[in-house]
């Protein structure tokens, strides 16, 4: 029967989309507002090759139904008017509308070009921020391989913590590959799901989430990747090193075909240091670690309503688990791995009726392994892994004042974890748990953007859920929002959602559950989370800047939360009875200033909040007896502010602040002590071949501990100073 499931969910992927695209709906309209019917629509990205061309039709309407997520400039052309140019921002899953006026043609042809690129959709009620490649290359630490910094400098309220991304008060946040959700079960893996030498965009959704866009509500990072459209045979290699005896390399080539039919790119990624995990003592004690990785994309367009993405990706990290001074004394040598690959193909097929219609069956495999020292006076070993098979389906159609999307997002897991103890003090103690777990999540979902007036836009959606593992259990979650805009100040939204995150399939029984019920631990069966967030925010355009502010309440029962397997990255999940997050938020991104200069600042007010009883789980932690208590990665304020500059001579400078009012000490209610951190990058382009770069973390070196003796977090302190060079060559192959 599982057998027969499993080839179910297959099929269901060959039929399946992901949401790979946005949709551009461009207006043609004259000086009196009338529409302009037969004029030119194209539209080209800013960064690729990448084209599409339409006719607006009697309406003045020209819709391009799969445009992929990023900056895009849209012209428009109709004889007796001058060429008009807007330059316009495309999110995933929704539709971008595109104003263009043009103007009467005087004796000589020319182009306008708006002087402002319209960066807020004003039909989306979603909480979203776009981060390009150039951001990416540029800002301290946001390239590096497993680096957070693309999230962390860009998202408010998102940070790294005892080596794990929180988000928005949680852990649960979702990856996407060019739409295609990256199946896990996991609570938190280590480091970014991809090299962000690999990414072309980054687009962070963070609340007023679709009904296709999964449960994991705290977070959907959608990674549209390089591609072969950046140029002809092209190659893009880098090498650096640092203190801490860091080491990296990249190579990355690409290529597309003369008729823009074929595309591929291709990289891999090695690097080691002396300083891997987040430190447990001063100085850095047992903490090297090595990583290497493979990416590859191909994308075929056969027909010009057809393509195909073929993704691929193969990663695996080691990394010593670093020590206190008393660990070092003793000898004490553990280890830590981690293995993941990803393979996932597309399909998507357009029609001039709008319809747009995708298939993404995926395959992905991720394992963590802790490895004791054979000579630990308790030797401990945790195996676990998960096969993951399935697709997401998609079916969108855009008619009229409706865009709607219809599909599943459904998966099977194959699950193996071994947990082994064994004493070295003589006592004969020697435990080990075998496991071999299925489990399936089957989901539906339909969403609707209804565009009910030009200056009202009203979002709908349902989703229903299943999983069935260790238990069984089900839940159908409503999804509303609403976009308004209000000339001369902006686009307000306002969203209410419901969430279900299924639970992890692991669990623990037999020999090893009797010894941890012998030591004080409990264990209960762990079930779904489950949020209801109310949102409201704006989004104010003004003279080229971009103004976002929102806030947000999250009430949850069933809040999954972990334990952490020594000073390793592994975490045992459990979950608390309730808990809630609330939090004001707010972004702020220049346009291109003097000297190229850019700002962009992340902030965030936040507090997260546990009551209740743990409801499963492996812990011995005792929550207070009454009222709300802090989780341990609350922090009230979180600031991420920079900017990059371009200085004379092929020479620019970036910087990044960040600031934190303390994470929680102890198991709280007291917080630690304000920090403060600085982070610089400065480099030269020498030519288009050459670049240079120079970069520091952390540049005061200051020391702070985000975590003290905290029952889910053990005791961490920031990361010392990191001074690193970078060398880049591009070629041509």
């Amino acid at each position: 029967m599982r057998l027969g499931l499993l080839f179910t969910l297959v099929f269901l992927a060959c039929r399946a989309d992901a949401q790979v695209f946005g949709t551009v709906r461009v207006l043609a309209r004259d000086q009196q507002g009338l529409a302009i019917p037969g004029a030119d629509a194209t539209i080209r990205a800013s960064a690729s090759s990448w084209t599409q061309s339409a006719k607006t039709n009697g309406d003045g309407e020209a819709v391009f139904p799969a445009v992929p997520l990023g900056q895009y400039v849209v012209s428009v052309s109709s004889a007796g008017f001058d060429t008009a140019e807007r330059t316009v921002t495309v999110a995933a899953n929704a539709v971008t509308p595109v104003a263009v006026s043009l103007k009467v043609a005087g004796l000589a042809q020319s182009v306008e070009v708006a002087a402002e690129a319209q960066t807020i959709n004003p039909e989306s009620s979603r909480t979203e921020t776009l981060v390009q490649r150039a951001e990416i290359l540029r800002e301290p630490d946001a390239d590096r391989s497993g680096s957070m910094a693309m999230i962390t400098n860009n998202a408010p309220g998102a940070f790294v913590m005892h080596d794990h991304l929180h988000s928005r008060g949680g852990h649960g946040v979702s990856w996407q590959i060019d739409g295609v959700p990256v199946p896990n079960s996991n609570l938190a893996s280590v480091g970014s799901q991809f090299d962000p030498k690999d990414v072309d965009s980054l687009e962070i959704d963070r609340g007023g989430l679709s009904a296709n866009y999964g449960d994991r509500s705290y977070g959907v990072f959608n990674v549209v990747p390089r591609s072969g459209f950046e140029g002809h045979r092209f190659a893009d290699l880098a090498a650096g090193a640092g203190n801490f005896h860091q080491a990296h390399g990249y190579l990355g080539i690409g290529d597309h075909a003369a008729g823009e039919r074929f595309a591929y790119f291709a990289s891999v990624s090695a690097n080691r240091t002396d300083r891997g995990l987040e430190r447990v003592d001063v100085p850095v004690l047992h903490d090297d670690g090595a990583g290497l990785s493979g990416f590859t994309s191909m994308i075929v367009i056969p027909h010009p309503t057809d393509q195909f993405c073929i993704i691929g990706l193969a990663r695996t990290d080691r990394y010593q688990v670093p020590n206190i001074g008393a660990q070092q004394a003793i000898g004490i040598d553990d280890r830590e791995v981690a293995n993941d690959a990803l393979a996932s193909v597309t399909w998507a097929r357009t029609s001039e009726a709008g319809w747009l219609v995708t298939a993404s069956p995926y395959y992905h495999f991720n394992r963590g392994e802790y490895i004791g020292g054979a000579g630990d006076p308790l030797v401990t070993n945790d195996d676990r892994g998960s096969h993951y098979v399935g697709g997401f389906v998609n079916v969108s159609l855009t008619r009229g004042r409706h865009t709607v999307h219809v599909g599943t997002d459904s998966f099977g897991e194959h699950y193996q974890s071994t947990f082994a103890l064994r004493a070295n003090d003589g006592s004969g103690l020697s435990l080990r748990e075998d496991e071999r777990l299925w489990a399936t999540v089957v989901s539906l979902f339909a969403d609707d953007a209804f565009r009910a007036a030009p200056w009202l836009t009203i979002n709908t959606g349902l989703r229903f859920e299943r999983f069935a593992g260790t238990l069984a259990e089900h839940a159908t979650t409503p999804r509303l929002g609403a976009a308004v805009t209000v000339p001369r100040v902006g686009i307000l939204r306002a969203s209410y959602s419901r969430y279900y995150q299924h639970p992890q399939v692991a669990t623990i029984e037999g020999p090893v559950l009797g010894f941890a019920l012998q030591e004080g631990l409990g264990f209960l069966p762990l079930h779904g989370e489950r949020d209801e967030i109310w949102e409201v925010g704006v989004g104010v355009p003004i003279h080229g800047w971009t103004l976002d502010f929102d806030a947000f309440h999250n009430t949850t029962h069933n809040l999954v939360d972990h334990e952490v397997l020594g000073n390793s990255s592994l975490l045992f999940p459990l979950t608390i009875d309730n808990g809630r997050v609330r939090a004001f938020e707010s972004t702020v991104r220049s346009p291109s200033l003097w000297h190229g200069l850019r700002l962009r600042s992340a902030f965030s007010i936040e507090s997260a909040q546990g009551r209740g009883d743990v409801t499963g789980g492996l812990t011995n932690f005792k929550p207070p007896s009454a009222g709300y208590f802090y989780l341990d990665h609350d922090q009230r304020v979180t600031l991420s502010a920079g900017g990059q500059i371009t200085i004379a001579r092929g020479f620019w400078a970036s910087a990044t602040v960040l600031y934190g009012s303390g994470f929680l000490r102890g198991d709280g209610p007291d917080h630690m002590p304000k920090h403060t951190t600085a982070d610089v990058a400065v480099g030269r382009d020498i030519g288009e071949k050459l670049a240079l770069r120079l970069t520091v973390l952390n540049v005061a070196d200051s020391l702070y501990l985000t975590g003290i003796e905290n029952s889910f977090a053990g005791t961490h302190y920031a990361n010392p100073r990191d001074v690193a060079v970078q060398l880049r060559y591009k070629f041509h192959y």
